[in-house]
């Protein structure tokens, strides 16, 4: 169930993210690709190690996206 989800959300969500903006440089790509693998790392370690490492690295993670987009 919980796989099914993810892969919903992963086609709905990030080919509207990814395809939203044409005229990206391969900074501003890298940079999002780079910001929606550390939020996922961000969520996973907020899991495992507490609320504040997931914080701290979900904010480089915004930071990225900010970027990207």
């Amino acid at each position: 169930m919980l796989d099914a989800v993810a892969e919903l959300v992963a086609e709905l969500g990030f080919d509207w993210l990814l395809h939203r903006n044409e005229h990206r440089t391969m900074t501003q790509q890298f940079c999002l690709f780079l910001g929606i693998v550390f939020g996922l790392f961000a969520v996973a370690l907020a899991v495992v190690s507490g609320p504040l490492y997931g914080a701290a690295l979900g904010i480089v993670a915004l930071g990225l996206l900010w970027y990207g987009l």
